[in-house]
């Protein structure tokens, strides 16, 4: 069932149990009222027979009651009198007006009938003035209208929240009908988005937002699967090619092919490595997490490097991480440093208790790069000219990789301003009690962004330090 039918059906049952409630209510106070008409006339009829009889008159009614019975009851109980309806019946009540200026109402049943019965003092015993009391279907015709009435207000309820829901929900049908029309391949329409109401507007919009990252997570996805095909087919043809000149030549060099497929073969391994790296984040894989003191990491991976790349690591900058994706970031950060350092390399670790972060800095002498390219070198598959001068087998991943891990972990990579070469600085929050250490304590450092001068500073410590 359609909302809208599920709507029309709880507002007409809604109406109809509201109109039926009403319906009876009104027949209750119809009712009520016509008690109270029928009371009142009995009344006048009595003090009409006590005025009588208080002048004199016979001792027989002498206003006749249409319906309705008049008895005259001594004090003994005997009736004196009655209209012709009520010849030998007994006493209408035992009960008495309680003093002359107060009268006497009730209810009594009489065969099988109840009568609105109203008694006054006269001379000589209780005038009683009985009249039928009114049911409550007394009035066919007032019943009837008034059912027809509630019937109506029904059917009016019941239309109007058809006619109204359909116009509601129309917004939604434009919506679904454009959505059908949206296909993988064309995920640049969008739905109408109506002025009102306010609720559908807003989903409208945000299905187009939902849409927008749809479609540029597609197109992302369509030029990694290029950039991949692309950056794929130059080792394979590499390996093809000495292999086909290794078998159309016997005399060819074994060990200059045998070093030729080695070289491929890494560069092959290094470019699956990263696109594998990069499906793992994209794919948001949950990674082991645990207190790391970046320093050591940094120590520990910068053992195996050559003495041109310099260290200024400081304990204390603990971060909650993976252990092996930080020595990852920090490989791809001084690799593309030593690839383009003229001579040295400088890794800095410190925490900056003010902000609540750990920073890595990876500074080198090389040529830069320029601000209009800051940004751009961190996306996939980017080399700059440079960076294929020196290096025409690199993926172009691995600056791409590192910025994502450090966003994975909650931090930012950005190149900051350098007077020679670039300068790459990781900022990533503090874990724990690092994070609420207070400044002073043996692990503080500067904290700016120009620490230490822009660029490899003359004083700064000599290699290989551990502090």
């Amino acid at each position: 069932m359609t909302l809208r039918a599920q709507s029309t059906l709880v507002a007409a049952l809604v109406t109809g149990v509201i109109a039926i409630l009403g319906w009876f209510a009104l027949l209750t106070a119809d009712q009520h009222q016509a008690i109270h008409d029928v009371r009142a006339h009995a009344a006048s009829l009595a003090r009409q027979n006590v005025s009588n009889i208080t002048e004199g008159g016979p001792l027989t009614p002498v206003i006749p009651v249409d319906g309705g019975v008049v008895q005259l009851v001594a004090g003994n109980g005997r009736v004196l009198s009655s209209s012709p309806p009520a010849e030998g019946w007994k006493p209408l009540t035992t009960a008495r007006p309680i003093s002359d200026e107060l009268r006497w109402d009730g209810t009594v049943i009489r065969n099988g009938q109840r009568l609105v019965t109203v008694g006054f003092t006269a001379p000589g015993g209780t005038v009683y003035v009985a009249q039928p009391e009114p049911g409550l279907f007394h009035q066919p015709t007032r019943i009837a209208l008034l059912g027809g009435a509630a019937l109506l207000c029904v059917g009016l309820v019941t239309l109007a929240t058809w006619v109204a829901l359909s116009g509601a929900l129309a917004p939604v049908h434009r919506m679904r009908a454009k959505l059908n029309e949206i296909t993988a391949t064309d995920l640049g329409k969008r739905v109408p988005e109506p002025e009102q109401p306010v609720e559908f507007r807003a989903l409208a919009k945000t299905i187009n937002e939902t849409l927008e990252r749809l479609e540029k997570a597609v197109g992302q996805q369509q030029r990694f699967a290029a950039d991949v095909s692309h950056e794929l087919r130059s080792p394979i043809t590499a390996l093809r090619t000495q292999l086909d000149l290794a078998l159309s030549d016997p005399a060819t060099d074994v060990s200059a092919t045998l070093a030729g497929l080695d070289s491929a073969v890494d560069r092959l391994q290094f470019l699956v490595e990263d696109l594998l790296a990069v499906i793992r984040l994209d794919a948001g894989m949950p990674h082991d997490v645990e207190p790391v003191d970046l320093g050591e990491v940094v120590g520990a991976e910068l053992i195996r490097r050559p003495d041109t790349v310099g260290r200024d690591l400081v304990r204390g900058a603990l971060v909650a991480g993976n252990r092996v994706q930080l020595a990852r970031l920090l490989t791809n950060l001084v690799d593309n440093a030593v690839r383009h350092a003229e001579r040295e390399v400088m890794v800095s670790v410190y925490p900056d208790a003010r902000k609540g972060q750990a920073v890595l800095e990876v500074v080198d002498d090389g040529r830069g790069v320029p601000p209009a390219d800051r940004e751009r070198v961190f996306q996939r598959f980017v080399r700059l000219a440079d960076s294929r001068e020196r290096d025409a087998h690199g993926s172009g991943l691995g600056l791409a990789i590192a910025r994502e891990i450090a966003e994975v972990h909650g931090g930012t990579l950005r190149i900051a301003d350098c007077e020679r070469g670039a300068r790459f600085v990781l900022r990533l929050p503090l874990a724990g009690e690092a994070a609420g250490r207070p400044p002073g304590t043996d692990a503080e450092k500067e904290t700016s962004d120009d620490r230490g001068g822009t660029g490899l500073p003359a004083d700064a410590p000599q290699p290989n330090t551990l502090r």
